[in-house]
């Protein structure tokens, strides 16, 4: 054969192949969602963050094409979402809330991670006012009489909350520093197993998310204060502790990330999506059935306030002796 001849149809022979492999290699590599997509949360089904993420998801899924599953994997001071993503491919396929306690758990014990470096940050999404509630049967009817009685009796007065290291944990003994109050956390899994101790007897108070208002409203909890920056509107006769003696306000943001590494294709499209829904009023209603509010960011921010939280979260362990030996 000449040799120009067969250079010629060895050049066609190599178009036609990479033709041919084109389509194979679009077909190889669906578009992004192919398959369901699953959602860490990071408590025991029943909590307020779980109900909230488990109706975010219902009204997320149409959008993205394909079903969203909510996984519950309490325990691990609220961090077994984010040890999840550390390990898990990132592909898109696997997500988690990320709750305050993921900053400040590392300071505490070695975690496995780090969330300046080892997260996908797609978007914040909500947080919600926090508080501490009685049952009715309790004799503390104000925060005057809690707060003092607990002076009083040192060691006597208990709170639960839904992890260890949650912002409720660290708010409480920050409350007690300033009070010069002894009192003792009772950690739990989420907040229905809190609330359970609570109503049972097991433990004084809930300290918590101020989305007990069911029981409020029915007359089972009593609401003694709120650590907001102005009072709830679930709660206009609630006094904020800000309000009584000056101290700083706290609240509890989450959000939603992923695997370091994932695609930007697949960040850009989870962003949408859920930033769409996030700012829809179908969820803003059920943001404000909670008690919660809508606090967006996007990836970019996420990360950088991730960042600052981290470091803020080390100076406040240090202060309140909260750390483990590594």
């Amino acid at each position: 054969m000449n040799m120009r001849i067969h250079g010629h149809f060895t050049a066609a022979l190599a178009l036609a192949g990479a033709a041919i492999a084109a389509p194979m290699s679009a077909a190889a590599a669906p578009a992004y969602p192919a398959h369901a997509v699953h959602i860490i949360v990071p408590y025991q089904a029943g909590g307020s963050t779980d109900i909230v993420i488990r109706k975010f998801a219902e009204l997320a899924a149409p959008e993205l094409g394909q079903p969203i599953v909510i996984e519950n994997r309490g325990g691990a001071g609220a961090t077994m979402g984010a040890r999840a993503i550390k390990t898990a491919r990132p592909d898109g396929y696997t997500l988690a809330v990320l709750p305050s306690p993921v900053y400040r758990m590392p300071h505490i014990q070695d975690m496995g991670y780090d969330p300046t470096r080892d997260f996908t940050y797609v978007m914040m999404l909500s947080g919600y006012t926090l508080g501490v509630a009685v049952p009715a049967s309790s004799p503390h009817k104000t925060w005057a009489e809690f707060i003092g009685y607990a002076k009083q009796h040192p060691n006597e007065v208990t709170y639960g909350t839904a992890s260890v290291g949650s912002a409720s944990n660290v708010m409480m003994e920050e409350i007690a520093g300033r009070n010069g109050v002894t009192w003792r956390h009772i950690p739990y899994k989420g907040e229905s197993e809190v609330l359970t101790a609570v109503m049972g007897g097991q433990v004084t108070a809930y300290a918590g998310s101020t989305t007990v208002q069911p029981l409020v409203q029915s007359g089972k909890m009593r609401m003694l204060v709120t650590w907001g920056e102005q009072r709830s509107a679930q709660y206009p006769d609630t006094p904020t502790l800000h309000e009584l003696d000056g101290t700083p306000p706290a609240n509890a943001p989450f959000g939603i990330a992923g695997p370091q590494g994932m695609p930007p294709a697949v960040v850009s499209k989870l962003h949408a999506v859920f930033k769409h829904v996030a700012e829809s009023d179908a969820f803003k209603q059920i943001l404000t059935q909670y008690g919660q509010e809508l606090v967006y960011m996007d990836g970019k921010d996420y990360a950088a306030y991730a960042a600052q939280q981290y470091a803020l979260e080390a100076e406040i362990v240090r202060k309140l002796g909260l750390a483990a030996n590594k």
